[in-house]
């Protein structure tokens, strides 16, 4: 019996795992994009200006576009880059819209893709396919035959690469903290999740020190959240179904559209492209992170090198309008421009941190005599908005400024928020009038003056000679209140308050007369 019930028991198990086998490899989650593939050059021109890839969101028509694959030269599979434009799901492009380079040979003309972006088109899409001699025709049939999966193909890749931007932005902040000062991470990491779209777990925080960043960079294809931007940026299908991953984003498993459609795109990719499998080739995705010109290709899955060989699948920027980004001012507070790591603080925009897509970007400062100073600034992540570059010195600057962020997005000019800067100016601090210290008493002073947000410290010296450093608050814009500490003063005289500002060498000093508690003795009137 005893024999029976264990042999029956093993039946039991090995039909339930057979069972659960397909259940669990639907559940699987495909490999992320963590291979590097190859590399390719890509600048684009526009009426004469040139601008590596990394600064171009979106293509235009009669843009040129260089590419070159940046093969080792030991490379031992021939490679072919095809390029292909595409014009919408139901419109299947000319065959002279797909073009070919052999990345093998010497001679430049043959070697690199020059392309012009024609009239309608809306995509484009690239190739990188082992040679074989009938590949061209082959991959032609495929795109012709079927636009539509290739634009929506080239739609996903595109979300998929800019969230991948960002994820890698975060996970480069968190690690070079981790490197320099990993008991800082409290303070930056929810800076790198609000700056960069991405999903902080806070519990990680809780951790000991040591085990925060791993904690943070866990289930990093999950830590993407939605940005309305950088799906604008691809979404160029004009009455076209809703694309797969954005459907698959609004499930319960995605937070119901609260995640990126990166998690949609990493599933669903694989699918789409088993539908131009053929016994000659499969199509693999490959994310294109950019870098200055540089393009590299990341990939989810091995190539194979053997029948049916991979063609790598990678997608340009999408050719449509230069849409530059929400991006706005985190806080309408003054802000002192002298204080040492000042920040412009701004937010509504994941791919200002991500990308170098707003370059050059510099403050434009103009004071109330109408006179403009140009300063550069620098986008950083982990701080939440712009700091000032170099070469700017604040010590020339005197007043309240207004600035005003400016620079370009891609090939258009780009206008950012504006913000309300204060310098420190010599003799613009006063007492508010009409306001009494009493000795005994303690009290606050009223400061004013159109740069007290550059105030660092107050002292106080009271009557007798003694200086003690006192509290102050900022009750508004142009305004300060400063704790007097009069309750154990007797006599009246002359306090001295001393308010030492960012950026200047010595305090300003201010006289302040402190009556006495006593009742003035009349004197007699003359006989």
């Amino acid at each position: 019996m005893t024999y029976r019930w264990i042999r029956s028991t093993r039946i039991c198990i090995l039909a339930l795992t057979t069972a659960m086998v397909p259940v669990v490899a639907a559940a699987a989650d495909p490999a992320p994009f963590d291979l590097p593939g190859p590399e390719l050059s890509v600048t684009v021109t526009r009426a004469g200006r040139t601008l590596p890839i990394g600064q171009v969101p979106a293509l235009a028509t009669g843009d040129i576009v260089r590419i070159d694959a940046n093969l080792p030269e030991d490379q031992s599979v021939r490679y072919r880059l095809i390029s292909a434009f595409l014009r919408g799901a139901i419109n299947p492009p000319p065959k002279k819209w797909i073009s070919s380079a052999e990345t093998w040979e010497q001679n430049e003309r043959k070697r690199n893709l020059k392309l012009t972006v024609p009239d309608h088109a809306r995509q484009l899409v690239l190739f990188m396919v082992p040679d074989t001699g009938g590949d061209l025709s082959t991959i032609s049939d495929a795109i012709r035959g079927r636009p539509g999966e290739f634009v929506r193909v080239t739609q996903d890749i595109n979300k998929a690469s800019l969230d991948r931007t960002r994820l890698n932005a975060f996970i480069l902040g968190i690690r070079s903290q981790e490197n320099s000062h990993p008991e800082y991470l409290r303070n930056v990491a929810p800076v790198l999740s609000s700056s960069l779209a991405v999903k902080l777990n806070p519990d990680c925080l809780a951790k000991i020190v040591e085990f925060q960043a791993a904690c943070l960079v866990e289930n990093r294809d999950s830590l993407v959240l939605g940005d309305i931007h950088s799906n604008s940026l691809t979404e160029t299908i004009i009455g076209a179904p809703t694309d797969l991953a954005l459907q698959l984003s609004a499930t319960r498993e995605a937070g119901y559209g609260f995640y990126s459609p990166y998690i949609g795109v990493v599933r669903d990719l694989a699918r789409i492209f088993g539908a131009f499998n053929n016994p000659e080739f499969n199509y693999l995705p490959a994310l294109g992170i950019a870098n200055g010109k540089s393009l590299s290709l990341l990939l989810n899955s091995a190539p194979s090198f053997r029948k049916p060989k991979s063609v790598l699948v990678a997608a340009l920027p999408a050719i449509e309008k230069n849409v530059p980004p929400p991006l706005r001012r985190s806080s309408d507070a003054p802000i002192c421009g002298s204080r040492p790591g000042v920040v412009l603080g701004v937010d509504g925009a994941p791919l200002i941190f991500a990308t170098d897509y707003a370059h050059d970007m510099t403050l434009r400062l103009t004071g109330k005599d109408g006179r403009s100073v140009e300063a550069p600034v620098v986008a950083r992540a982990d701080k939440g908005g712009y700091i000032f570059g170099t070469p700017f010195e604040p010590k020339k600057m005197s007043g309240p400024m207004t600035g005003r962020l400016h620079g370009h997005w891609g090939f258009d000019a780009f206008e950012g928020p504006e913000f309300a800067l204060q310098f420190p100016q010599a003799g613009s601090l006063q007492a508010v009038a009409g306001q009494q210290l009493i000795a005994g008493k303690n009290g606050k002073l009223l400061v004013s003056g159109p740069t007290t947000a550059c105030v660092k410290n107050v002292s106080v010296q009271l009557p007798g000679g003694r200086s003690i450093g006192v509290k102050w608050q900022a009750p508004g814009a142009d305004m300060i209140a400063v704790d007097m500490p009069l309750a154990e003063l007797a006599a009246a005289g002359d306090a001295v308050i001393a308010i030492q500002s960012f950026g200047t060498d010595k305090p300003e000093l201010l006289t302040i007369p402190v009556q006495s508690d006593q009742p003035a003795i009349e004197q007699p009137a003359p006989l």
